[in-house]
C-alpha cells in the first residue's frame, strides 16, 4: 500500500491546483476582483480617509481591520496598533497604495490554513449591529452592511443626510436599519438563519459541483431548491419594484409640492467629481431620481427645461439659502429606506416580509 500513497498525494495534489484554477477564474468574473473600486482605498485618493474605505475595498485592508474588529471590539475607521488614528504613512505601510492595492481576494477572506476569518456570529459592525448565529455568512455581513451606524427608527429627524452605504445586504437579511419599521425587534427571516450558512448557501454552496462557487451569482431556479419547482424569484421581485415604483412616485410628488421653493443647488458633476456652488435652479423641478453622491442622499433633477441638476439633499436650498428640505422632513428618512431596499439588489428575496414592511410603511409616510 506504501507504494501507492505518492501516486493517491500526486492525484491529490493533481487535484486541488485545478480547483484552485477554478476557483480563481471563478472569482476573476466575480464583483470582489473590482479594479475600479481598488482606487477607494488608496492614499493617492482618500488621503487618510482611506482608513475609512480600505476596510472592505481592499485585501490588505480588510485583514488588518478584522484583527481590529475581533481583538479590539473597535468596528471603526482603521487605526495602529495602539489605536490612534491612522495615519498616511501607516496607511502605505499596510500597502494601500495604487501600486500596491490588492482586491479582496483568497486572503482577505481565509486564513493561511485556509479557515474563514469570521464565522457564525460577527462583533459590532459598522452598521450598528451584530449578526448572530449565521453561520459562513457572518463574514459577507462584516462588509455587507449599511456601515453608517445605527438609526432610530422611529425618530422624527435623524439630524443628518447619511445614506446606506450600496451594500446593505446584511441589514435586509436581518432586518435593521429601517425607518418607520421596528427594527429592534427579531425578524424571523429563513434565508438568514434557516439555511445553515445563510449568504454562502444560496451564493455558492448550491451550485452543482465539488466546490463552492467563488462567482457569488446565485444559480438559475434557485428558488425551487427549497420552495418546489413553480416557485421563482420573479414572483418576489415583481411586487418588490412595484412598491419601489410607487415609492418613487411619492417622493416625486413631495417634491413637486415645494419646486417653486427651489432656487439654487450645490451642483455636483459625475464626470470630475466635483462640486459648484449657488448654481441657480432656472426652471421648475419635473422629476427627480433617488441616488447618492459622496456619502449623502442626494437627488437627480430633471428641471422643465431639459436640464438636469444632481445635488445632495441638504444643499438644495430655498432664496433665504436654507435648506428645502431639512433632516426632519420625512422625505429624508424615505429616501434612505428607498436606497436601503434598491441597494440590496434583490428585490426583496433576500427577505421578502421584510422588505415589503418598509417600503409600505414608507410610502404611508409620505402620504401623511
Amino acid at each position: 500500500m506504501k507504494r501507492f500513497w505518492p501516486l493517491i498525494l500526486g492525484f491529490g495534489l493533481l487535484f486541488a491546483v485545478a480547483d484552485k484554477e477554478a476557483i480563481q477564474k471563478e472569482w476573476e468574473k466575480s464583483g470582489h476582483n473590482n479594479q475600479a473600486t481598488l482606487q477607494e482605498a488608496t492614499v493617492e485618493v482618500r488621503g487618510a480617509n482611506a482608513a475609512h474605505c480600505a476596510r472592505c475595498h481592499s485585501e490588505q485592508g480588510f485583514v488588518a481591520w478584522v484583527e481590529q474588529l475581533t481583538k479590539r471590539n473597535n468596528p471603526g475607521n482603521l487605526t495602529k496598533p495602539d489605536g490612534s488614528p491612522a495615519d498616511i504613512p501607516y496607511l502605505q505601510g499596510l500597502g494601500l497604495t495604487k501600486d500596491k492595492v490588492k482586491p479582496v481576494g483568497c486572503a482577505a477572506c481565509h486564513t493561511e490554513d485556509g479557515d474563514l476569518r469570521i464565522v457564525h456570529d460577527t462583533p459590532m459592525l459598522p452598521a450598528g449591529f451584530k449578526a448572530t448565529a449565521v453561520g459562513e455568512g457572518a463574514l459577507c455581513i462584516t462588509c455587507h452592511n449599511t456601515r453608517n451606524g445605527r438609526i432610530v427608527w422611529n425618530t422624527q429627524d435623524p439630524g443628518r443626510y447619511t445614506y446606506p452605504h450600496a451594500s446593505s445586504q446584511g441589514d435586509v437579511l436581518l432586518g435593521k436599519n429601517a425607518f418607520f419599521v421596528d427594527d429592534t425587534k427579531e425578524w424571523p427571516n429563513p434565508h438568514a438563519f434557516f439555511t445553515g450558512n445563510s449568504c454562502t448557501t444560496c451564493h455558492m454552496t448550491l451550485h452543482e459541483g465539488d466546490y463552492t462557487r467563488h462567482t457569488f451569482k446565485v444559480p438559475e431556479n434557485l428558488c425551487a431548491s427549497c420552495h418546489g419547482a413553480k416557485y421563482t424569484e420573479e414572483m418576489v421581485q415583481e411586487n418588490t419594484e412595484h412598491l419601489l415604483s410607487l415609492l418613487r412616485s411619492q417622493i416625486n410628488a413631495r417634491v413637486l409640492k415645494v419646486r417653486d421653493e427651489i432656487k439654487t443647488v450645490r451642483a455636483y458633476d459625475p464626470n470630475t467629481g466635483k462640486f459648484t456652488e449657488n448654481v441657480p435652479v432656472k426652471a421648475p423641478v419635473y422629476r427627480v431620481e433617488v441616488m447618492s453622491v459622496a456619502g449623502q442622499i442626494a437627488f437627480r433633477m430633471t428641471l422643465t427645461d431639459g436640464s438636469v441638476l444632481i445635488s445632495q439633499l441638504g444643499d438644495i436650498k430655498n432664496a433665504q439659502g436654507k435648506p428645502v428640505f431639512p433632516t426632519s422632513d420625512p422625505i429624508v428618512r424615505a429616501s434612505w429606506n428607498y436606497l436601503l431596499i434598491s441597494n440590496d439588489g434583490s428585490k426583496g428575496v433576500h427577505n421578502p416580509s421584510f422588505t415589503r414592511a418598509v417600503l409600505t410603511a414608507t410610502i404611508e409616510a409620505l402620504r401623511q
